[in-house]
């Protein structure tokens, strides 16, 4: 009589384990306010840059038709700063967005596959940038907010930089 009771305790436990609550993989990474890009990190990376050339933005007005592909915050500090009084010096009027003052005219973005944490919030992708005869590197920096991957920051990598700074962030500061 004891031996089927003894049984039942740790079936029972079993059964307790199952039913409670488990904590999910991946966390909740915050919300987006602005429109989305489909796509990881190097595919909507990809897309930024290939919109870029296609359309030549550049300078700070560039950040309103690429609002899709930016961090939220990336938006909100490039839209105070449009509209500083610095905004119409040199760099402010040029291509932010690369080493190079006048932009790119082809952009491959380094794939993001062998990054082995599928969890992460940021990830840096070395871009490879050419105009004309000349080709430079240059680091973008994706960050996830909620379901999207957003470009958060430029570092400047090439030689001949035209930025004040080593970063798009840091450079919209100083201006």
């Amino acid at each position: 009589m004891r031996s089927p009771v003894l049984l039942l305790v740790p079936c029972a436990l079993l059964l307790t384990a199952c039913t409670t609550s488990v904590t999910p993989a991946v966390k909740d990474i915050g919300t987006r306010s602005g429109p989305c890009i489909a796509g990881g990190p190097d595919s909507v990376a990809q897309q930024f840059y290939d919109y870029q050339i296609s359309h030549k933005t550049q300078g700070s007005s560039a950040s309103t038709a690429l609002r899709p592909y930016l961090s939220d915050s990336l938006a909100l500090q490039m839209q105070k700063t449009s509209a500083s009084p610095n905004a119409q010096n040199a760099f402010m009027r040029s291509n932010m967005f690369t080493s190079n003052a006048g932009g790119a005219d082809g952009a491959k973005v380094a794939s993001a596959s062998t990054i082995p944490d599928t969890d992460a919030r940021n990830i840096p992708l070395r871009v490879k940038l050419t105009s004309g005869s000349q080709s430079w590197n240059d680091e973008v920096l994706m960050i996830r907010e909620g379901q999207c991957w957003a470009v958060d920051d430029v570092r400047y990598l090439g030689e001949n930089s035209h930025a004040p700074a080593g970063s798009l962030r840091q450079a919209i500061v100083t201006n």
